[in-house]
């Protein structure tokens, strides 16, 4: 269940956070406000979102390049403008990017570390990867 009682939200994943991402979506309420910043391949990959919510999408394209091996996800979170008030963040990405994520969110943007989750869905060259990298 995603935590209500924030500004906004921001919601950051690649292609294995999509679904999570579109259920996140849905269970915010009218009125709440969200930004989305996606990884996928290219424009034919991206996928609409339906919520109550006032949300924003940002895709980010790899063009061809391997999944995980690549920084679009880093350099469309430096462009986001992102909105003022409190956040509540969340990352699910390759791990190494999702931690890179998490850290980038923390000394760029100032985020709250207690107010972001950040979990790599998978990691390049292994299996069955699952991490946290919270606090």
């Amino acid at each position: 269940m995603i935590p209500l009682t924030f500004d906004w939200h921001l919601l950051i994943g690649d292609d294995t956070g999509l679904p999570a991402i579109a259920r996140r979506l849905e269970e915010l309420p009218a009125g709440a406000r969200a930004v989305v910043l996606a990884e996928v391949d290219g424009a034919a990959d991206e996928v609409a979102f339906n919520s109550r919510a006032d949300v924003s999408v940002t895709y980010v394209h790899r063009n061809g390049a391997a999944p995980g091996s690549t920084d679009v996800l880093a350099r469309g979170l430096k462009s986001l403008k992102l909105p003022k008030g409190a956040c509540y963040a969340w990352v699910a990405c390759e791990s190494l990017a999702a931690k890179a994520l998490r850290a980038q969110l923390i000394a760029d943007h100032g985020a709250n570390p207690k107010w972001i989750r950040a979990a790599g869905y998978w990691r390049r060259g292994a299996v069955a990867v699952h991490e946290n990298h919270n606090d």
